[in-house]
């Protein structure tokens, strides 16, 4: 292929660019990426990658006139970090001389160590690995430019000015795969609360739980909710075992700071109790299993199978391990609380995310005081103790 300069054509490019004149073409992209693995870093100055400087502009790496070859190179090492580990992503750090050492070895050198990732000869990777690795290359550099045009759509609707309506549309779609997770989360939350605070109480003749269970008083409720509890956290798993099939687990919220947060909130929902990520894939598993997602065909399954009751023996322990006197100080050490905090941390994060564009969606209207559940209970409580009814009775009143 010969080399192309700044002063000559560049085939394909002026096809090759999206009509908003901001993200360039696939195919512009891989006719780059071939040149770039070609000639190689140190000739990016010389070479014409009209594609790939137009991607690094619309991902902000540069703003001068001119192509920026330190610019190209930091969209190129973005791309193929996004590849992740294992082998398409260190050919594809090879391919492009990215590894540290490489930046001036010749095509045929970088090619070899490519062949080698994949026990091939060099002729065969140059047909098959070496393509591969531009074609995902040049489909995370566009992933690139999408979310930075996401992003930008995300200032103007917080500014609540003009926002391309494609855009603001995608960033309602990525809301909801956020509240996909919000809501067990916040199910997980709440039915731990329930259960700690439940053995807490002093026996009442009015409390709401059923006397026939098989654990009857406190006791037996306390063990319901933390039975309802681990269904919850089987359905946050499953959530967010989807979230990361459809999105890659990228995160895309107002700041890298909030992405990072809301991150590391998830991670710390599972993170805090004695299941090991066995026990985590087995309940992902039979929640995909039971009929329609629903609770009672999963509790069935549970009930079962020896790998479920003992995965449910264990978070009862779990959850019957919280000896902490008030919810508003909880001991350090109670892992209990850790993971109710990490659930409310993560749906405060994406609810105050969400309201900073809120107001595009639903123009000068605010979010209302959400009803908590302990708030519930409570009324409940204080009206059995005025009036006993049964729940079917009180319910039926409402």
């Amino acid at each position: 292929m010969a080399e192309r300069l700044f002063s000559g054509a560049h085939p394909g490019h002026d096809l090759g660019v999206s009509a908003a004149g901001a993200v360039p073409s696939y195919a512009a992209l891989v006719s780059d990426l071939q040149l770039v693995r070609e000639k190689g870093l140190p000739h990016l100055r010389r070479l014409r990658l009209v594609a790939l400087d137009r991607a690094a502009r619309a991902c902000d790496l540069t703003t001068s006139d001119e192509p920026e070859p330190a610019a190209i190179e930091a969209l190129l090492r973005q791309a193929v970090e996004r590849l992740g580990g294992g082998r398409l992503g260190d050919a594809a750090a090879y391919t492009f001389g990215l590894v540290q050492g490489t930046k001036d070895w010749p095509a045929q050198d970088r090619r070899a160590h490519v062949a080698q990732l994949y026990g091939v000869t060099p002729d065969r990777a140059r047909k098959a690995q070496e393509p591969t690795a531009i074609e995902q290359t040049a489909e995370e550099v566009l992933n690139l430019c999408h979310e930075h045009q996401l992003r930008d759509a995300r200032m103007q609707l917080e500014r609540q000015l003009p926002t391309e309506s494609r855009l603001a549309v995608q960033w309602v779609e990525r809301f909801e795969a956020y509240n996909r997770i919000w809501t067990p989360a916040t199910h997980l939350s709440n039915d731990l609360r329930a259960a700690i605070q439940t053995r807490r109480e002093p026996d009442s003749e009015f409390a709401p739980w059923d006397p026939t269970q098989p654990w009857p008083g406190r006791e037996g409720q306390a063990r319901k909710y933390a039975g309802y509890a681990l269904f919850a956290y089987a359905q946050f798993n499953l959530e967010v075992k989807k979230f990361c099939v459809r999105h890659g687990g990228l995160w895309l919220l107002s700041s890298r700071v909030i992405e990072e947060q809301v991150s590391d909130a998830v991670y710390r929902i599972g993170w805090h109790n004695n299941l090991t990520e066995a026990d985590d894939s087995w309940l992902r598993l039979s929640l995909a299993q039971a009929a329609h997602e629903e609770q009672v065909s999963f509790s069935q399954l549970v009930e079962a199978s020896p790998e479920g009751a003992a995965i449910h023996a264990k978070w009862q322990q779990l959850v019957a391990s919280c000896a902490c006197v008030s919810d508003d100080q909880p001991q350090p050490d109670c892992q209990v609380h850790a993971t109710v905090q990490a659930c409310e941390d993560y749906v405060r994060l994406i609810d105050e995310d969400w309201d900073r564009i809120a107001d595009w969606y639903h123009a000068g209207e605010r979010r209302p005081p959400r009803i908590e559940a302990e708030d519930l209970y409570q009324r409940l409580v204080r009206e059995r103790v005025g009036k006993p009814a049964r729940i079917d009775d009180n319910r039926d009143q409402r």
